[in-house]
């Protein structure tokens, strides 16, 4: 997917889905590298929602935050 394909379908998600919604949708139509690259862009579209970053944990994702980055955002 290209960058704008993922932001276009994360921001499809705003006030569409719940998120048993998006796990439904991320489980079964897309592949692991576009599973991490849509949930990391969500949890920062999101606010660094909890939930985003339950969900990732749960397909084994890590979403790298400014706080875990050894360079200072």
């Amino acid at each position: 997917m290209t960058k704008a394909q993922i932001e276009s379908r994360v921001e499809g998600w705003n006030w569409n889905m719940n998120i048993f919604e998006i796990y439904d949708e991320l489980r079964d139509g897309h592949t692991g590298q576009e599973q991490e690259e849509l949930l990391t862009h969500a949890f920062n579209f999101f606010n660094k929602d909890s939930a985003i970053a339950d969900l990732a944990s749960h397909f084994g994702i890590t979403i790298e935050t400014d706080e875990d980055s050894p360079i200072p955002c």
